[in-house]
Order: structure tokens, then sequence, then C-alpha cells
């Protein structure tokens, strides 16, 4: 099947087959909170998924807005809600060079007055293939 039959780019096909392939597809959202004002955060980075610790930014970037296609599109449900997590799953953004900069964005922004967002957080998500999604990669077929 060629890429305008199945509507996907090489690297969603890819992605979706990604996800397809594995038990849990964990992915973070980056936010920044404030501690004096409960119910203001902000979104620094969405649909962040790491393949390793020192990815550079504008990788990152990229799957993320490959991520928010593929949603948009019905071909997978993204959720920052989920009831259960594997704490290793999500180590790694811990450690990472994306999350590094977050907190060195909140460390120059305290120095600015009126400066709120002073708390860096990730937010635990995952990422699942919809039934639109398998169809679109052959896992089943169409009614």
């Amino acid at each position: 099947m060629t890429q305008k039959e199945s509507g996907l780019r090489p690297e969603e096909r890819e992605l979706l087959t990604t996800i397809a392939g594995v038990k849990r597809y964990p992915l973070v959202r980056l936010e920044l909170w404030s501690s004096r004002e409960r119910e203001l955060r902000s979104t620094a980075l969405n649909h962040v998924r790491l393949e390793h610790a020192e990815e550079l930014m504008a990788i990152v970037k990229r799957r993320g807005e490959t991520l928010a296609h593929l949603e948009q599109e019905g071909l997978i449900l993204i959720d920052y809600r989920p009831a259960v997590t594997v704490a290793a799953d999500y180590a790694v953004y811990k450690e990472s060079a994306v999350y590094r900069q977050l907190c060195e964005l909140v460390e120059e922004g305290k120095n600015r007055p009126g400066f709120l967002f002073d708390t860096p957080h990730i937010r635990r998500g995952r990422a699942v293939l919809t039934a639109k999604g398998r169809l679109a990669l052959g896992i089943i077929s169409n009614p």
C-alpha cells in the first residue's frame, strides 16, 4: 500500500506500528505549575516520548507533532489520566535533557518579578491505538 492509499506518511506509519507492537506506550506532558496559585498550570511541551534521555529537542518536538496529528486523525488516543502507571516507564523523563531544560527555564524565571511558574512537573500519560488505527495498519479488517 502506498502512502497515498493509506493516507499515512512513513513516520506516522512507523509510529503507529511501534504503538501497536508494545504493551504500553508511555509519554508525558511537561508542565509548569505555580506553588502560589494551585490552579495555575501551563503546558511547556506536549506529547513527549523519549527513546533515550539525551534526545535532541527538535526530534522530541517532531515526534510530539506526529503524535498530535495521529490523535487528531483518530488513529490513537492520548490519555494523561492513566489509572495505573509503571514508574520504570517514566524514569528516563526525569533524567532527560528536555526536562533539564524545563528546570533551567523555571530557575531563570524565578529571578523575574511576577513569575508564577516556579515548579516543573511531569504529567504521565500514554498513547493507545484506536480501532481506526488498527484498521489503518491492517490489524483488523473493515466490517
